[in-house]
């Protein structure tokens, strides 16, 4: 009887632990962003299906970048309407440098997994700094508030993702 029972709760554990995708793995490793994580991610299917640490890299890599230039794009449309420096540096400087990382660790990622893992980390620079020059103009728009913690935990997934390559 006691084997019977611990036998079933195993199978159990093995199944449930077994039926857990990559990216909800890598939501649990993002500690408090879990939840978030996951909404942001299943958005994407190609994530969502990704069967091992390089799949997932590259498709959260791609995803960080479709989402730094539609972030990008719409700073540059609040751009014209009020053209504060803070508003001008994020949608120059700070987000060509975020879509520019997580394509540079899309580049690397074949080659050289510890740089790819650097480029997806750096990538949260741009929120951060975004954040700090906005506040520091007291502007306040939630919509690019959204964008930059997006964006910062798009590259705290891609660096924990990459962070799970075997290096060369």
């Amino acid at each position: 009887m006691k084997f019977s029972l611990f036998f079933t709760l195993s199978s159990i554990l093995i199944v449930s632990h077994a039926s857990a995708s990559l990216y909800e793995e890598l939501c649990k490793a993002s500690g408090p962003d879990n939840t978030r994580c996951l909404q942001l991610l299943k958005s994407d299917p190609k994530i969502v299906s990704a069967k091992n640490y390089n799949e997932l890299s590259k498709t959260i890599l791609q995803f960080g970048v479709k989402k730094g230039i539609a972030g990008q794009n719409y700073m540059k449309e609040v751009m014209k309407t009020n053209p504060s420096s803070a508003i001008k540096q994020c949608a120059t400087v700070l987000y060509d440098g975020v879509v520019g990382s997580f394509k540079s660790s899309l580049g690397e990622l074949e080659v050289d997994p510890m740089t790819a893992n650097y480029d997806a980390k750096v990538a949260g620079d741009g929120p951060t700094t975004c954040d700090r020059a906005l506040a520091a103009e007291k502007i306040n728009n939630p919509k690019i508030a959204a964008i930059n913690s997006d964006i910062l935990l798009i590259s705290k997934l891609a660096y924990l993702a990459t962070d799970k390559l075997p290096q060369a």
